[in-house]
């Protein structure tokens, strides 16, 4: 895999941005706030925990440099479509623009769904409120995410990018930085996750959705897309298993070391249609190795008739 580095330059591309996050009030998000408005963006961030969202909001302000951005907190609940519209509504009203959309929100696995002793032929009746409202949260809100960032980056003005020549002949990276989707997945967004039925289905979703604007937001919007992958990360999810974890001296993701990642994709012109997995503070392309080996785990035949399939499918345009 291809490493992603995080470099100090990115922050100076940020500089100015405006960048929309959900699930901002802790952990990795709260880290990416902080870091955002350190490179000098003017951020406004969502939490459905209104308290700590307050909070880091005061905190943050409190101890502004004269070279960071702002931050503006909102209460959100990323299951309701237009709470997640008054973040943009909000950025486009104080700054006339958004630069980068960040969706960071999620929930943990839900018990009692399969579970043996919470599975039986009684309680299987009753639909799993949990296990639907989990979903809903970790997908279902990313994909509504997605929509209306789109259409408030098509009324942001465009800034030009020192990157550009890096870009020129590949139609599947816009001529631009200034205008980024990052998508929070998971590690069991793109390997097996045993127990963790509703989430890993979400994250995976993740990823499908990323790809599925990979080729396309590009073409019709001048929209960057990637996926942050995070295995073992500090936060209140690792909790039950992180003691031993550190006794096992495995890799372990500070929240900053996943929210320097995000901000390289935001920021990079050159990361584009990746997901990266980020274990012990470093980051990987999987995608890079995944396109690569193609031939490999589906067959060089099936490979070749595959990509000329692509090619017809083109962008849907025809045919969806």
């Amino acid at each position: 895999m291809a490493e992603v580095a995080y470099t100090e330059s990115s922050q100076q591309c940020l500089r100015g941005k405006v960048v929309v996050l959900t699930g901002g009030a802790q952990g990795i998000g709260a880290a990416t706030v902080k870091l955002c408005q350190q490179a000098g963006a003017n951020v406004i961030f969502g939490d459905w925990a209104a308290e700590k969202g307050r909070s880091l909001e005061k905190d943050l302000m409190a101890a502004q440099s004269a070279e960071a951005g702002s931050v503006h907190f909102l209460p959100l609940d990323v299951r309701e479509y237009s709470s997640q519209l008054a973040m943009f509504d909000l950025a486009h009203k104080n700054y006339g623009r958004v630069d980068v959309a960040v969706s960071c929100a999620a929930v943990g696995e839900p018990g009692g769904w399969f579970e043996p002793e919470d599975l039986n032929l009684e309680t299987v009746r009753k639909e799993p409120a949990p296990t639907k409202n989990a979903i809903d949260i970790n997908l279902t809100s990313v994909i509504s995410f997605c929509r209306i960032a789109l259409a408030f980056m098509i009324c942001s003005p465009t800034t030009s990018s020192p990157n550009n020549a890096s870009n020129a002949g590949d139609s599947n990276k816009p001529d631009s930085f200034s205008k980024s989707i990052v998508l929070v997945s998971s590690i069991a967004g793109i390997t097996e996750a045993p127990g963790l039925f509703a989430y890993s289905s979400a994250k995976h979703g993740v990823i499908g959705l990323m790809r599925a604007l990979r080729p396309w937001a590009p073409v019709r919007y001048n929209v960057r897309a990637n996926a942050i992958c995070p295995w073992a990360t500090d936060t209140q999810i690792l909790a039950g298993v992180r003691k031993r974890w550190v006794e096992e001296n495995m890799p372990l993701n500070q929240p900053e070391d996943v929210a320097k990642m995000i901000l390289q994709s935001a920021a990079d012109s050159k990361i584009h249609g990746r997901a990266i997995y980020v274990a012990g503070g470093k980051g990987f392309d999987t995608e890079q190795g995944y396109d690569r080996t193609l031939p490999q785990w589906m067959g060089e035949e099936n490979a070749k008739i595959w990509l000329k399939g692509q090619e017809i499918l083109g962008l849907g345009d025809d045919w969806t």
